[in-house]
Formats: structure tokens, C-alpha cells, sequence
């Protein structure tokens, strides 16, 4: 037996120690890379006995998903949070009990921050205290977010979007040069304020009908190209600010008919030859949705069919799972009421059980419109209250009727509510829905937020499952006029 040299072995021997130590560091180092995408986020302890909830939530939440983080406390839990977080991103942060203003924070994996509350606004501490804390110091520059009025004009009213615009920007700049802030964190604010100037100026809310006047001229220095980029996952203002634009380029080429299927033609063309990636499929399924919600019932073959023709192309499940709802609903309907929805069971003001269908026989030969809302919905009491004349012209000058239906769950609080607004006209035709018979009817209507009104012809086919509000008087007027001349 031949003996290996005493030097072979000793370098033998080196060569596994070194071996080893290679693989213990990688293991460490595998460690404190999983480490460091572990985020905390913690109550101080002043605050932990002020707070009573609070909500770490996604910027970006659409299409009905379910919110990201939230934190009650009761006698087995406390208000610190951790959780894993592959890239930096922002977060709106809010304490709802008591209630504070919501924040954006910009988070890094690794981060270890703390929360306290004190009077109404939250403050941070941590390793990258400067990223957590901007959008609070922003807030108190006290900056007046524009408003249109029509002595500024459209064209004042965009110039002074855009210094509100550069005063935002020259904030951040001088926070970065002052704070300790990395350049991911600078890039991303400048989105923000970026997307934020676009959204502000193409809102179709603050802007009435008409003030536009040359597309051209006010839509210069924003195109299609803006947005084709897929790094704005946790930046809301860029999907609001998308929707917006493909909105009002619509409305250039079709004024009040941006909800046709021509329209819809066009927004898709524009988006397939423009757009990729993830962008490009949340603006497909945006505008689908929005047609949906918008359409006439007699357009539903066409929506189905453009539905076949993209669900294919969709990767993101988030995505397809609303246009598979959406379709999976259009077949249902056929612009008629199902037999389960007019089954369903609803409520009158004396508590008395009735089916939807001999609330509608009971009406007769009218123009039904269906108002969703509840007695704690602010904006549905506002429309109630704005749209109280338009309402009582149409009912006398037209063959309209009104009908509430509350999704109240607390019935004492609807009877309370519809008593004060009686002098509003919702004296009659008031319903609540039983919660046990909601569903088929709350699905059929595709009812995800209030106000929300349903528009049902002479023979109770559905001409609209989400129409205008009887606010928008124009539109509204337009719609119960092609219904009359259709019969």
C-alpha cells in the first residue's frame, strides 16, 4: 500500500476546511438575505396604548382585492407587524381608531420602523427614518390642491396644476439634499408627483363637460408613451392617471359616447400598439371593467366577444379573474332580469317581506331607476339631497319611477335615515335588502360600491347595470330619452 505524502494530506485536509467555511458562509449568507427581506414595523409604547386599529395597505388596490395588512387590537394581539418584502415599495399607513391621516411610506426590505400617533398625524422612526416621514412633512407646506372654477378658465386651471406641480418637486429636492435619502426613494417621489400632476389635470370630475375645448393644445406634453412602463406597481396615481388619459382621448374622438363600442374599439387599439407587459393588461381589463360597468345591455354580445379575444393574452390571474366574472356574468343576463333575481327578497319600510318581482309589477308600465345606497353612505345622502329637482322634473315630465334599495344591515338606522330625507322625494319605493337574498341581486347589478343605479325599461330589460348619476343631468336626460323613443 502506496502512503500519501505527509504534504498531500495536509493540503488535502486545508482544502476540506476550506470547503466547509465556504459552505457555512454561504449558508449564513443565505440567511441574512432572507433576513433582510423581513420588514417590522412596530407600535411605540405611547402610541400602543392610544391605538386601537390600524391599516398598512398596498397603494395600488383595484378590482376589488382584498387589503394588505391590518391590525386590530384586543387581548391577544398587539399593533407590530412583520412581513416579507422582496423590493422597496410605498405603503399607505393610517391608524382608524383613532382616526389619522393616511400616509405614503416608502418601505425597503430590511427596514425596522416604529409608529407613534399625535393629534391625528403619525409619526416614524427607523434606519431610513427620511423615507418614512416626507409625505408627512409635504402635508404640513399646507400646498392648496387646485380647484377648477370657471373665471380661471382651463387653460389657468392646467398652469396652476403645474406649479403645484414644480413646488412639490422643488420640496424634494431639497429634502434630498438635506435628508438621508437613497436615489430609489427620489425616483420613485418624483413618480408620484408626476402621475399625481397628470391624474390632476385630465380628472373628468373636476373638469365639466365642454371646457376642453382644443384636445391638442391641452393634452400637449402628455402621450400614450408615458405610460408604458412597468415599475409603477405601488404607485396608484399612475393606474389613476392611465385610466384618465385613455378616457379623454376617447372623449376627443367620441365626446359624450366614450362608453360605445367604438370607443372601446379605440382605447384597445391604442393600448395593444403602445403598451406592454403588465401595464398593457391592467389597461385591457380597466377599460373592459369600465365598459362593463357602463354599457348598455345590448352591447353585451360584443363586450363577451372582445372578453374571448384578450382573456388568452392575460398572464396576471388578478387580471383574468375579472374578465372570467365579467363574462361569466354577460351570460347570465341577455339584458334580461334572471329568474333568481327577481326572486330576490327585499324589505319594504314596514318590514314586510316582497320579491323584487311585484315591486317592479306593481309600478306597472315605467322607466324604472334603481338607487343602491345606505343610510351611512355620505355621498349616497349628498346625491340624494344634489339631485332632489332633476329627480322630481323626471318623474313629473316623464314615465320614471324611483326605487332605494338600502344594504343596510342595522334597519332602525335605514327607517331613521329615509324619515330625514323625506322632504329629498324618497318618501315611497324604499326597500332594504334582506342580507340572506342579497347575493343574485347584488351580482346581477354588479353592485361593488355606492351610489350605485341600475336603469330598467318600460318591459323591465336592463338597459344600464351602472348608469350615470340622476345628477349628471345631461347624460341622464340622454339615456331615459333613447328609451322612450326606442318604445
Amino acid at each position: 500500500m502506496v502512503r500519501a505524502p505527509k504534504r498531500v494530506l495536509i493540503i488535502l485536509l486545508v482544502v476540506i476546511v476550506i470547503g466547509i467555511l465556504v459552505f457555512n458562509l454561504k449558508k449564513e449568507t443565505s440567511k441574512l438575505i432572507e433576513t433582510s427581506k423581513q420588514v417590522y414595523l412596530f407600535a411605540e409604547q405611547a402610541g400602543d396604548t392610544l391605538i386601537e386599529s390600524v391599516l398598512l395597505d398596498e397603494t395600488h388596490i383595484e378590482f376589488n382585492k382584498q387589503s394588505f395588512l391590518l391590525k386590530a387590537k384586543n387581548e391577544d394581539e398587539n399593533l407590530n407587524f412583520s412581513f416579507k418584502l422582496e423590493s422597496p415599495r410605498l405603503f399607505r399607513f393610517a391608524s382608524f381608531k383613532p382616526s389619522s391621516i393616511a400616509f405614503f411610506i416608502y418601505v425597503t426590505p430590511g427596514d425596522t420602523l416604529s409608529y407613534k400617533l399625535d393629534n391625528s398625524i403619525i409619526t416614524f422612526n427607523g434606519n431610513n427614518e427620511a423615507h418614512y416621514n416626507f409625505f408627512k412633512e409635504l402635508y404640513n407646506l399646507n400646498l392648496n390642491y387646485p380647484r377648477y372654477n370657471e373665471q380661471l378658465g382651463i387653460s389657468e386651471y392646467k398652469k396652476v396644476h403645474e406649479n403645484y406641480y414644480k413646488n412639490k418637486q422643488q420640496f424634494l429636492d431639497q429634502y434630498a439634499k438635506n435628508k438621508n435619502v437613497s436615489d430609489l426613494f427620489y425616483n420613485k417621489i418624483k413618480d408620484v408627483f408626476k402621475f399625481q400632476y397628470i391624474n390632476g389635470i385630465l380628472n373628468q370630475n373636476s373638469i365639466p363637460k365642454g371646457a376642453i375645448t382644443n384636445y391638442t393644445e391641452y393634452l400637449k406634453g402628455i402621450s400614450i408613451n408615458d405610460f408604458n412602463r412597468n415599475d409603477q406597481d405601488d404607485n396608484v396615481n399612475f393606474y389613476l392617471a392611465l385610466t384618465k388619459y385613455l378616457n379623454i382621448v376617447s372623449e376627443e374622438k367620441f365626446g359624450n359616447n366614450i362608453y360605445s363600442i367604438e370607443s372601446l374599439d379605440f382605447q384597445l387599439d391604442l393600448i395593444n400598439k403602445n403598451l406592454v407587459g403588465k401595464t398593457k393588461e391592467y389597461a385591457i381589463t380597466k377599460m373592459i371593467f369600465e365598459f362593463d360597468s357602463h354599457s348598455i345591455a345590448k352591447d353585451s354580445k360584443n363586450l363577451q366577444d372582445k372578453i374571448m379575444i384578450y382573456l388568452p393574452q392575460i398572464k396576471e390571474e388578478k387580471y383574468k379573474v375579472v374578465l372570467e366574472r365579467i363574462n361569466e356574468r354577460l351570460n347570465k343576463i341577455n339584458n334580461r332580469l334572471a329568474e333568481n333575481v327577481y326572486g330576490s327578497i327585499l324589505l319594504d319600510i314596514d318590514g314586510d317581506r316582497i320579491t323584487l318581482k311585484d315591486i317592479l309589477k306593481n309600478q306597472g308600465n315605467t322607466i324604472k331607476i334603481i338607487d343602491f345606497w345606505a343610510s351611512w353612505c355620505a355621498p349616497c345622502i349628498e346625491e340624494i339631497k344634489s339631485s332632489h329637482e332633476f329627480r322630481k322634473k323626471l318623474i313629473q315630465n316623464k314615465n320614471v319611477e324611483f326605487y332605494y334599495f338600502s344594504i343596510d344591515e342595522n334597519q332602525e338606522s335605514w327607517r331613521k335615515k329615509v324619515a330625514e330625507l323625506q322632504e329629498f322625494g324618497i318618501n315611497k319605493n324604499q326597500y332594504v335588502i334582506s342580507k340572506t337574498q342579497s347575493n343574485h341581486l347584488i351580482a346581477f347589478f354588479n353592485v361593488s360600491t355606492i351610489p350605485h343605479y341600475a336603469i330598467l325599461d318600460y318591459n323591465n330589460n336592463v338597459v344600464l347595470i351602472n348608469s350615470p348619476s340622476p345628477n349628471d343631468t345631461l347624460e341622464f336626460n340622454d339615456i331615459i330619452n333613447k328609451i322612450e323613443i326606442s318604445e
